[in-house]
């Protein structure tokens, strides 16, 4: 280890000097070090003499070119090369964040909170992604947090063992436990571990597990190691649908998410790596989640509604049923997730189609979508104006909608 103090003189013609050591790794020493030319902290990484300096040199040569924090500002790669007596390293900025773990523990958090903080990782991933680079060591502790006020703000930290098109694979194998399935096979039978895409896709699902329900996978199956390594190989082991999911293993209710986020976790955590979802569809899909917060009138607890839930996963407090009121005060039971309403259920006018509008419940609110022939209008205090067809609209009690030439109420 350097001491501090010492100078050391970067490819760029930027010298960094050292001002205190970091707890070492297992592939370098770390240390916190002040930039010559702008005087702003960095961290400087040299790596061990055991690795092949050349190789090193050529794999960091290829990431600094990928100038990452251009590509998206969280991804906090390194800018400078360093080579000499001292090693093979290179220099990033200092982030200035917590690690994700204690961010996590915070008693504050809210759904909102780690529902944005997965936006911003699965957006940075992407973007890692798309240049078809793999991060190889996805986890907890190499993502940190900066909290200000109401906003997360992280940073994805440590890109030693990336893998990427034309260069040479990483040396060494990512966080126990975070490894895809094939990984934990080839090292368990004495193969090469090398991380692709569809292995981080699995170590991004894992993240994703700790940040949207604040539990690990493989959390209350974890008891001995042979449990951990087959909850790990095995599928999500947390899925509602199965039968032997472990019961008390704390975090946030499974049931709390959406359908859409349970189909994630489900193909991410996969042993087969063709069925692990691109961070695209996460991201698609936790922006939409953004969408979907309830916050329960009985217990205040937070989850996500879609069709599938009829009530609180947390209290049992059901939704309520909504009805559709006829002029002649005949009512239309909206009881079910979705009621088709037609020319049947309203008196038989030539002018409704057989199917006019289809009504869904999802969660508290009742939406319409219109596909009947002649429209669904909505009384909006000066007339009536047609809504668009095949799109769903958001309705409140009390609204007068007029189907073909039917006119009912929402109550």
């Amino acid at each position: 280890m350097l001491a501090a103090g010492t100078v050391i003189e970067c490819a760029s013609g930027e010298s960094v000097t050292i001002k205190k050591t970091f707890t070492p790794g297992g592939q370098g020493c770390a240390y916190l070090v002040q930039r010559s030319r702008t005087g702003t902290p960095g961290v400087l990484k040299l790596f061990h003499d055991r690795f092949d300096r050349a190789e090193t040199q050529r794999r960091l040569e290829y990431l600094i070119a990928q100038r990452l924090d251009r590509l998206c500002p969280v991804l906090i790669g390194p800018r400078d090369l360093v080579v000499g007596p001292s090693g093979v390293g290179y220099v990033a900025e200092l982030f200035p964040g917590d690690s994700l773990e204690e961010v996590l523990s915070h008693p504050g958090l809210t759904i909102f909170h780690t529902l944005t903080l997965a936006v911003a990782l699965a957006h940075a991933v992407n973007a890692l992604h798309s240049r078809g680079i793999a991060h190889g060591d996805l986890h907890g502790s190499n993502v940190l947090v900066a909290v200000a006020g109401d906003t997360l703000q992280p940073g994805i930290i440590d890109f030693d063992n990336f893998a990427g098109p034309r260069v040479s694979p990483p040396p060494m194998v990512g966080q126990i436990l975070y490894i895809a399935p094939e990984l934990r096979a080839a090292l368990r039978d004495g193969r090469p571990a090398i991380p692709d895409l569809r292995s981080d896709r699995f170590a991004f699902g894992v993240l994703m597990h700790e940040v949207v329900l604040l539990l690990h996978p493989a959390g209350g199956a974890d008891a001995t190691p042979e449990m951990f390594e087959q909850a790990m190989m095995g599928g999500w082991v947390h899925d509602p649908a199965r039968a032997n999911r472990p019961k008390s293993a704390g975090g946030v209710p499974r049931e709390a998410i959406n359908a859409d986020l349970q189909r994630l976790f489900r193909l991410s955590l996969s042993p087969d790596p063709d069925e692990r979802p691109s961070t695209s569809a996460w991201k698609s899909a936790l922006l939409a989640a953004l969408k979907a917060v309830h916050i329960c009138d009985n217990c205040s607890m937070p989850f996500l509604v879609d069709p599938s839930k009829i009530a609180c996963p947390a209290c049992g407090g059901g939704f309520p049923d909504w009805l559709l009121r006829l002029r002649d005060g005949r009512a239309i039971p909206i009881d079910e997730a979705s009621v088709r309403v037609g020319r049947v259920h309203l008196g038989g006018s030539p002018k409704v189609s057989g199917t006019h509008a289809v009504f869904r419940k999802i969660g508290p609110d009742l939406l319409v979508e219109s596909c009947g022939r002649n429209g669904t209008w909505r009384m909006n205090g000066h007339g009536w104006v047609r809504l668009p067809d095949r799109t769903p609209i958001i309705l409140s009690p009390g609204d007068r909608l007029r189907l073909g030439d039917v006119e009912v109420r929402v109550e």
